[in-house]
């Protein structure tokens, strides 16, 4: 088991969330209940868990499962037994991806058909918690800390940028260019730029004019696809038609 001094902040933050809100509780994903968020956390630290494990053993795992392959068995498990099972797998992936990374700290595996560095896990997993606890229980305090982490951000358009432009390029009428850049005071700017051969997201120093402005929790929500609230905390700065084109290309996956 983790303990709660030794396991991160997002987790231990989520698993509270999720003890408080009744399974069927009805979450800021379209159709999925807690149940379904629960499944999908410990989907997520079991598959993590499993390529990791197969890495250090030297057998590779060549094919990462999809969601409903790894969920669905976990959404028919009792709730509270489903809970213990994130914490326990959450412990045993902490472990394993620890044991690759002291013999080889540049260690890359196979991951949903790229190629990614088994360091970037343990930050991949507490964006994970702490995006999905704010789809359980919305904006509060314990909410803007965690997504106000710039290494959440940082992750986010390294790690995984191109499957977040996926979904909003392919329902693009147009083809466009675009250069958008959302700002927070004192920190990089998200740009996101598209032309007719697709997307791309980075962080640059700041620029110019902003074509959003905002706190950065609400910044990394938008990147997500989701709608932080009170709404006026993301603002148009210039380009209207910019800043509505950047909303509907952040539409998360």
């Amino acid at each position: 088991m983790i303990t709660t001094t030794s396991r991160p902040a997002e987790l231990t933050a989520l698993l509270a969330a999720l003890d408080k809100v009744q399974p069927n509780s009805l979450t800021s994903c379209p159709g999925w209940t807690a149940h379904h968020v629960a499944a999908h956390i410990c989907g997520n630290y079991e598959e993590i868990e499993q390529h990791v494990t197969a890495f250090g053993e030297g057998r590779p795992l060549e094919r990462t499962r999809t969601w409903e392959e790894r969920e669905q068995p976990l959404r028919e498990l009792d709730y509270s037994t489903l809970l213990g099972r994130i914490e326990n797998r959450a412990a045993a992936a902490a472990v394993v991806a620890g044991q690759v990374l002291e013999e080889q700290p540049e260690a890359e595996l196979s991951w949903t058909g790229r190629t990614v560095q088994v360091a970037g896990f343990a930050t991949h997993l507490r964006s994970e918690d702490a995006l999905h606890r704010w789809d359980l229980v919305g904006d509060d305090e314990t909410s803007h800390e965690l997504l106000s982490q710039h290494d959440l951000l940082v992750h986010a358009v390294k790690f995984i940028g191109l499957p977040l432009l996926r979904r909003g390029l392919a329902s693009r009428a147009d083809s466009e260019p675009l250069l958008a850049r959302v700002r927070c005071e004192g920190r990089d700017d998200l740009v996101l730029e598209t032309s007719e051969d697709g997307g791309h997201l980075s962080l640059l120093p700041q620029q110019g004019l902003a074509t959003i402005n905002g706190d950065p929790a609400a910044r990394l929500l938008l990147l997500w696809g989701r709608k932080p609230a009170p709404f006026d905390r993301l603002r148009v700065e210039s380009d209207r038609s910019a800043a509505s084109q950047t909303q509907a290309l952040l539409a998360g996956y």
